[in-house]
């Protein structure tokens, strides 16, 4: 009933000119409505209000359907969306994480974006990650479903606002090098450049990045990477903005401690911190609470050895705010009353929206 109350807000929003499709997926899939302009909204409504639950989960056949339905209209001038909704785990057709994800990827490449769903307890959320990562659109952990209709509202306000899609980093580095990570993102090699794809972009949109990067020895100035950014976009017809970072060698101590960008240090150690979250994450899954607990405490200890931790600046308080959640984080592990699956969601979504900066 709340996804229902969360689809009519949505086709409310709509205009004339977009165009709608509705999919339903239990062991059966079913086109509600094949994807052609809105038309009259009532009889829409009257549609989702004919949904009720059947049987089984066959997310994977849900989506490529959904996929199927948005690629008869792709193009340019539309922002090409699935929004997938889901409250149960993947249990018909294809279940495999990792083919699923590959489907999500080849869509993207047609420009197609996914975001997804989780509603209450029982889907899984590492799936629904990685599916929305893959297909370059958004995550929503919904604990409350009277917040659905919020969340879809606020989904379609983003995709109002698209500016660019389906655009990616392409980072060329310097000689010798390395990547170590890049913290909360997918990415892939090509030759001598990595691409680290970043979905849509929107409107007064800011996308912060943490690439963990080895660097070798050496003297004077070092140019350690360029990178350009590249997009589909209808208006755009300049060059692909692009940048480089450009490092200058000391041996002395003062000299760097006083070049030493605070704001930047505190959001780079935030950044590395969540990295132990997603370890705590992993065993929460592997039912080792204890082991848990040590990843949350690891972080916390990182998080206060930052040179940043003690600044008045943000990036202290971005490193105290960062504390908090640690601390709340352990918390919620600790409570016997808590739901062990509730706990999980919980962390990793707020976790996600931090990697992310939602």
């Amino acid at each position: 009933e709340y996804a229902k109350k969360a689809l009519y807000s949505l086709i409310d929003q709509l205009t004339s000119e977009d165009m709608v499709s509705i999919v339903i997926y239990d062991d059966i899939i079913n086109v509600l409505r094949e994807a052609h302009r809105v038309g009259n909204k009532n009889d829409l409504k009257k549609i989702v209000h004919g949904i009720y639950p059947r049987g089984s989960t066959n997310l994977g056949g849900g989506m490529m359907e959904g996929f199927r339905q948005v690629e008869r209209n792709v193009g340019r001038e539309y922002v090409n969306r699935v929004i997938l909704l889901s409250d149960g785990l993947a249990n018909q057709g294809i279940t495999d994480g990792h083919e699923l994800n590959r489907i999500a990827r080849r869509y993207r490449a047609k420009s197609i974006s996914l975001t997804t769903m989780g509603v209450g307890l029982d889907y899984n959320e590492n799936l629904m990650v990685g599916l929305s990562e893959n297909g370059g659109g958004n995550y929503y952990f919904i604990e409350r479903p009277a917040s659905l209709v919020s969340i879809v509202r606020k989904e379609f306000n983003m995709l109002s606002s698209v500016v660019a899609q389906n655009a990616s980093i392409e980072l060329t580095l310097g000689n010798q090098v390395r990547i170590n990570d890049i913290i909360g993102c997918e990415y892939r090699a090509e030759s001598n450049r990595y691409i680290i794809p970043i979905g849509d972009l929107y409107s007064n949109d800011r996308r912060e990045v943490t690439v963990e990067l080895a660097v070798p020895e050496g003297s004077q100035s070092f140019t350690v990477a360029t990178g350009v950014l590249r997009f589909e976009s209808r208006d755009w017809t300049d060059a692909f903005p692009s940048f480089s970072t450009v490092i200058r060698y000391s041996k002395d101590v003062a000299e760097i401690e006083k070049n030493r960008d605070m704001e930047t240090q505190g959001k780079a150690d935030v950044a590395l911190s969540t990295r132990h979250v997603d370890q705590a994450m992993k065993a929460l899954d592997d039912g080792n609470q204890e082991e848990a607990q040590k990843a949350l405490g690891e972080a916390a200890m990182s998080l206060g050895a930052s040179p940043a931790a003690s600044q008045a600046g943000a990036g202290g308080a971005a490193i105290r705010s960062q504390l908090l959640k640690m601390e709340s984080y352990k918390s919620i592990l600790k409570d016997s009353a808590s739901d062990a699956r509730k706990a999980k969601k919980s962390i990793q979504y707020d976790n996600y929206q931090t990697q992310k900066s939602k």
